[in-house]
């Protein structure tokens, strides 16, 4: 079995005298040392940490933002995907219990202004609406109450997400947070990082050393800048005003049901507005209908009452405001030497479907217990090559499939039926959270079967290796993935035992093992044994001994060749 194991889910409330132990300002001269290096503490680079020092690792987070800034409201999704990793960390209840009320529905409306005419509407669950009588399961009726899932899709803005993960991360020693700090530059050899950097509006200077630097430092990524990587695609998608703004009367301007999302379209203006607290926060884009038109001759105001259906008398107040592009980009590469890039330094993606955080993190989930195992003595670095060879296809792939429904979105959305077929997909992205695989990894035993298609909506639970374990609910009343250790899995079905060979191959080469058995009976599991990741990916699966030399060999990543193992 594993000698490491998950801890339990921790207190959120924060010891005082901790938090300053561990979030260092007001010093001449900062210098500090961690294994593993983050620029950037927005969800991405939080979570990595957290992941990190779950593991043991020690982490060293600089954020140019003040200590516990509220987040970036323009992300307002988090993927069921996503949750199951803040479950596994410790913070599914926190982050699905913030922004929207329970009763607050998760429907999206396509109308001519939040006060106009409903065309059509998504309807999708309010908290209370969510869960059948076990508390476990999706209620039915819903589009999304079929997903094999622990942790359903959850409609909260990254303007409350930010906030819990950074006080979680103040809550373990491994990790140093280093707020108002804007990273300069960084300088390397074959054994040790130096980041520079600068005390945000003074002179003090800041040194951090360490062995990894991760760079989670968004779309204009000055470590990805450093490093010399360039970003192909498509540069110009769409272009947005976007206002966070309060106003309690925006709630009212829905005669029936609300709506999380309401998609508006007029000859005036073509937007959303999105709910944030179910309150008086919203969020609200507005898109610039023409290439020839600039943010310039967007008139911010009218545009909002265009969009709401308000008169000029009606009031609010600016809390953010921003004008940003849509664009489908992805780094040449995400890695050089010690030094890697995730999320939006690595990839900018078509907004649709609410995915680019989510992709950042599984980037992060990726990279982590692979970093952790390389820290920790369980593989060899050479492992490492997996994470660009395993994220940089599906990145493309997945982009792909964003942008191609955008397009499908401009062009097919006329009637309250296309509405519905274009958009559903994005709503009810089971595709995106659940079918995407790894097909050339260097570190999985792949086998004879190739895994299933999937699309934005659809997906096919499949344990052909590289695919996502499908999730079922364990005897013990718990789900599957509660029960899979921080390295490797090995999951018995049948009433089938491996013999013990395989435990003490893994022992002997470090490598950590948690073995799980199980009664489940479902069609896809019609093998006896399957290997299964900390990231949910299946690596092997067979109905007896394997050849234990090739397998750890491969998953440990200590092979030599790194070409097209299917």
């Amino acid at each position: 079995m594993a000698s490491l194991r998950w801890p339990a889910s921790q207190d959120l409330s924060v010891d005082p005298c901790r938090q300053q132990k561990h979030c260092i300002a007001g010093s001449s001269l900062i210098n500090a040392t961690a294994e593993v290096i983050i620029i950037g503490a927005g969800p991405v680079g939080l979570t990595l940490a957290i992941d990190l020092a779950q593991r043991g690792v020690t982490v060293c987070v600089l954020e140019q933002g003040s200590q516990g800034d509220a987040g970036d409201a323009k992300c307002n999704t988090v993927s069921a995907r996503t949750m199951e990793v803040f479950r596994r960390i410790g913070i599914a209840d926190a982050v699905r219990a913030a922004g929207l009320p329970d009763d607050y529905p998760t429907d999206v409306v396509f109308s001519t202004a939040v006060s106009g005419r409903e065309i059509t509407r998504i309807g999708l669950p309010s908290r209370n609406e969510r869960f059948a009588p076990d508390g476990l399961t999706s209620a039915s009726g819903f589009p999304d109450s079929h997903w094999q899932t622990p942790e359903p899709v959850v409609r909260v803005s990254q303007y409350f997400l930010n906030p819990i993960l950074y006080e979680y991360a103040k809550t373990f020693v491994e990790i140093t947070l280093l707020p108002e700090v804007r990273f300069e530059s960084y300088r390397c050899n074959a054994e040790s990082i130096d980041v520079l950097a600068q005390k945000v509006g003074g002179g003090e200077s800041v040194k951090v050393n360490g062995t990894y630097l991760i760079g989670c430092d968004g779309g204009r990524s000055s470590v990805r800048r450093q490093m010399g990587v360039k970003l192909s695609g498509d540069n110009e998608i769409s272009r947005t005003r976007s206002s966070l703004v309060r106003c309690a009367e925006i709630r009212a301007l829905y005669a029936g049901r609300a709506a999380w999302m309401n998609w508006v379209n007029n000859d005036r203006v073509s937007g959303v507005c999105v709910a944030i607290d179910g309150s008086e926060l919203w969020l609200l884009h507005r898109s610039l209908r023409s290439s020839a038109v600039g943010f310039e001759d967007l008139d911010r105001d009218q545009s909002i009452r265009d969009l709401l259906g308000v008169g000029p008398d009606f009031t609010w107040q600016v809390l953010q405001s921003y004008d940003w592009t849509g664009r489908r980009l992805v780094a040449d590469q995400f890695r050089q030497g010690n030094v890697f890039i995730e999320g939006d330094a690595a990839h900018l993606w078509v907004p649709m479907a609410g995915y680019g955080m989510n992709a950042g993190i599984a980037d992060a989930m990726n990279l982590s217990w692979m970093l952790a195992a390389v820290i920790k003595g369980h593989a060899p670095p050479q492992i490492l090559a997996a994470h660009e060879k395993e994220r940089h296809p599906i990145t493309e792939q997945v982009s792909r499939l964003a942008m191609a429904k955008a397009l499908e979105l401009s062009v097919r959305a006329a009637t309250p039926e296309s509405i519905l077929q274009v958009n559903i997909p994005q709503f009810v992205c089971e595709g995106l959270n659940f079918g995407y695989y790894y097909e050339n990894s260097p570190i999985i035993v792949y086998d004879d079967k190739v895994a299933p298609e999937y699309d934005m909506g659809t997906a096919h639970p499949s344990t052909v290796p590289g695919c996502r374990l499908p999730h079922f609910w364990h005897s013990q009343g718990c789900s599957v993935y509660d029960l899979l250790g921080p390295y490797y899995s090995l999951l018995q079905f049948n009433g089938q035992k491996m013999d013990s060979t395989f435990e003490k191959a893994f022992s002997a080469a470090k490598m950590p093992l948690t073995v799980i058995e199980t009664d489940a009976e479902a069609e896809c599991f019609e093998h006896d044994f399957l290997l299964v990741r900390s990231d949910q990916h299946i690596c092997w699966r067979g109905n007896g001994l394997p050849d234990l030399v090739e397998l750890i060999v491969t998953v440990t990543g200590s092979c030599t060749s790194w070409g097209n193992r299917a």
